[in-house]
C-alpha cells in the first residue's frame, strides 16, 4: 500500500473496547467455573497421556527385527481375500 492511499478501515482504538465492555456481561455461570476448574486440575495430575501407551503382545515367535514386518503391507500366509489394489 502507498503512502497516498487512504485506508478506508478505521483504526480500532482503546477507546472502541473500553465502550464496548460496558454491554458485556458473563456467559458462564459459577458452575461451569467449578467443572472447568475441576477438570483442569485433574489434567495437571495424571500423567502425560501416552505414558501407559503399550504395544500388543508380540507373538512368542517374533524377534525384534521381525517384529517391525508386523506392520508391514505383506500378504499373510493364508489370507483369501482379494487384494483390494491389484
Amino acid at each position: 500500500m502507498e503512502e497516498d492511499d487512504v485506508d478506508d478501515v478505521s483504526e480500532i482504538k482503546p477507546a472502541h473496547f473500553e465502550e464496548t465492555m460496558k454491554y458485556a456481561h458473563r456467559s458462564v455461570n459459577d458452575a461451569n467455573i467449578r467443572k472447568y476448574q475441576l477438570f483442569a486440575q485433574t489434567l495437571q495430575q495424571s500423567p502425560g497421556i501416552g505414558s501407559e501407551f503399550r504395544f500388543p503382545d508380540l507373538p512368542e515367535n517374533a524377534t525384534a527385527a521381525g517384529a517391525s514386518n508386523l506392520f508391514s503391507s505383506a500378504p499373510i500366509a493364508g489370507d483369501d481375500d482379494d487384494d483390494l489394489y491389484s
